[in-house]
């Protein structure tokens, strides 16, 4: 099955959905008066609207998604921006402006990212303008995938592992990991580290088996199909990454990575690489002492 890599990126470049939330606990106050006859006008308070551009080029091309915040009381969280100018230049002379493809995202396979070269995006809409930029990463090659699973005193916590190789391992590197289910995100996971040995291994946490959870929707089903895509990153997206990642778990923004202090999101320049789906199957899960022992025997054989 052949893949539109620039559909597939677009797809999944908004997987960390940025939310601006004018008023925290509120889901809790509306279940809770969810049962009361009486209607009750909650007093929202009305927030400026914020930018927000999530946008990255890499070997295959640019993308950029533009958008723009709701109201907690609107319906819609974000409302696509269809007017922008979007312009990507890098310090070697080269300049591409993005063309409007649909609702929000622009794009272009004009301009690819080149290993050690610095990308600049910028955004202009009506007297709005905000600028990011990013440096191309150096190739890398995805060495081993496979799912294993750990026992944690009564339940058992699933990972899907990667192992990362041929890039330089003397400074340290940053990778950005999404896994895929039936296509569509399911985890994400973001690692700094000095390779060992020639290899780093990114162990990305997926789900775990427990007796008082079995209703857990991040439980896989046999027969669905995971896949996964590693990127190596610069410092700046994987500070952003880390912030966005600290601030979905206290309902709150990320650290800017824009020159305007009203735009969300980031600009990644980095390098790609996606390994082919397999198919999950409890039954094949093995604890990772076992897997490892396995891998040990088969090397030896060889």
């Amino acid at each position: 099955m052949k893949i539109n890599m620039m559909k597939f990126y677009k797809e999944i470049i908004s997987v960390n959905t940025i939310k601006k939330l004018p008023l925290g606990g509120l889901g809790g106050l509306l279940l809770l008066f969810s049962s009361c006859e009486k209607e009750i006008d909650m007093d929202y308070h009305t927030v400026e609207p914020l930018y927000v551009v999530e946008a990255g080029i890499s070997e295959e091309g640019a993308v950029a998604r533009i958008s723009q915040t709701q109201n907690v009381s609107d319906e819609i969280g974000k409302s696509p921006v269809n007017d922008a100018q979007v312009v990507i230049t890098s310090n070697n002379g080269e300049r591409c402006i993005l063309k409007l493809d649909s609702a929000g995202c622009y794009s272009s396979s004009e301009i690819k990212g080149v290993e050690g070269r610095e990308y600049t995006i910028r955004v202009q809409i009506g007297d709005y303008v905000t600028e990011s930029t990013s440096q191309m990463q150096e190739q890398f090659s995805i060495d081993d995938t496979y799912m294993y699973k750990v026992q944690m005193l009564e339940d058992e916590v699933v990972y899907y592992h990667v192992d990362v190789t041929g890039y330089n391992t003397d400074t340290i590197g940053y990778f950005y990991t999404l896994v895929t289910r039936n296509g569509k995100p399911y985890k994400w996971s973001i690692l700094d580290n000095k390779g060992f040995d020639d290899m780093t291994a990114i162990n990305v946490g997926c789900f775990v088996y427990c007796d008082l959870d079995k209703d857990n929707k991040d439980i896989l089903k046999d027969g669905e199909e995971i896949a996964v895509e590693v990127r190596k990153i610069d410092k700046r997206t994987y500070d952003y990454l880390y912030a966005l990642f600290i601030a979905e778990r206290s309902s709150s923004n990320p650290i800017r990575n824009f020159t305007n202090p009203s735009t969300l999101g980031y600009f990644s320049a980095y390098h790609s690489m996606r390994q082919n789906a397999l198919r999950f199957s409890k039954e094949s899960l093995e604890f990772y002492d076992d897997l490892m022992e396995s891998k040990k025997h088969k090397f030896e054989e060889r």
